[in-house]
Protein backbone atom coordinates (compact mmCIF):
# COMPACT_ATOMS: atom_id res chain seq x y z
CA UNK A 1 0.00 0.00 0.00
CA UNK A 2 1.62 3.16 -1.00
CA UNK A 3 1.44 6.17 1.79
CA UNK A 4 -1.39 8.13 -0.15
CA UNK A 5 -3.43 4.99 -0.19
CA UNK A 6 -2.59 3.95 3.80
CA UNK A 7 -3.04 7.71 4.66
CA UNK A 8 -6.81 7.37 2.99
CA UNK A 9 -7.61 4.56 5.02
CA UNK A 10 -6.36 5.64 8.59
CA UNK A 11 -8.19 8.69 8.14
CA UNK A 12 -11.33 6.56 6.62
CA UNK A 13 -11.26 4.22 9.68
CA UNK A 14 -10.73 7.08 11.84
CA UNK A 15 -13.85 8.80 10.43
CA UNK A 16 -16.20 5.55 10.29
CA UNK A 17 -15.18 5.20 14.19
CA UNK A 18 -16.04 8.63 15.05
CA UNK A 19 -19.15 8.68 13.15
CA UNK A 20 -20.21 5.45 15.00
CA UNK A 21 -19.49 6.64 18.58
CA UNK A 22 -20.76 10.05 17.76
CA UNK A 23 -23.86 7.79 17.49
CA UNK A 24 -23.43 5.48 20.18
CA UNK A 25 -23.33 2.36 18.92
CA UNK A 26 -21.34 -0.67 19.98
CA UNK A 27 -18.46 -1.58 17.82
CA UNK A 28 -20.14 -5.32 18.49
CA UNK A 29 -23.61 -4.00 17.37
CA UNK A 30 -22.34 -2.18 14.19
CA UNK A 31 -20.35 -4.81 13.13
CA UNK A 32 -23.68 -7.00 12.89
CA UNK A 33 -25.55 -4.46 11.44
CA UNK A 34 -22.83 -4.82 8.33
CA UNK A 35 -22.73 -8.64 8.22
CA UNK A 36 -18.83 -8.74 9.55
CA UNK A 37 -17.36 -9.30 13.23
CA UNK A 38 -16.08 -6.77 15.07
CA UNK A 39 -12.64 -7.43 15.00
CA UNK A 40 -12.86 -7.27 11.73
CA UNK A 41 -14.46 -3.74 11.88
CA UNK A 42 -11.82 -2.56 14.24
CA UNK A 43 -9.04 -3.71 11.33
CA UNK A 44 -10.78 -1.56 9.02
CA UNK A 45 -11.39 1.21 11.64
CA UNK A 46 -7.41 1.04 12.66
CA UNK A 47 -6.78 2.04 9.14
CA UNK A 48 -5.21 -2.01 9.35
CA UNK A 49 -7.53 -3.59 6.51
CA UNK A 50 -9.09 -2.27 3.69
CA UNK A 51 -13.09 -2.32 3.61
CA UNK A 52 -14.34 -3.24 0.05
CA UNK A 53 -16.66 -1.02 -1.80
CA UNK A 54 -19.77 -2.79 -0.83
CA UNK A 55 -18.91 -2.85 2.34
CA UNK A 56 -18.50 0.69 2.42
CA UNK A 57 -21.65 1.25 0.98
CA UNK A 58 -23.01 -0.93 4.02
CA UNK A 59 -21.10 1.21 6.14
CA UNK A 60 -22.14 4.26 4.87
CA UNK A 61 -26.07 3.49 4.74
CA UNK A 62 -25.92 2.36 8.93
CA UNK A 63 -24.17 5.68 9.06
CA UNK A 64 -26.97 7.58 7.35
CA UNK A 65 -24.58 8.83 4.76
CA UNK A 66 -24.38 9.09 1.17
CA UNK A 67 -21.27 6.99 0.22
CA UNK A 68 -19.24 10.24 -0.98
CA UNK A 69 -20.23 11.84 2.18
CA UNK A 70 -18.11 8.86 4.31
CA UNK A 71 -15.24 8.97 1.37
CA UNK A 72 -14.82 12.80 1.66
CA UNK A 73 -11.74 12.90 3.64
CA UNK A 74 -10.10 16.17 4.45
Amino acid sequence: MNKMSSDFYLKLGKKIYTLRRNRKISREKFAELAGINDYYLGEIERGEKKASLDMLFKIANILELKIHELLNIE
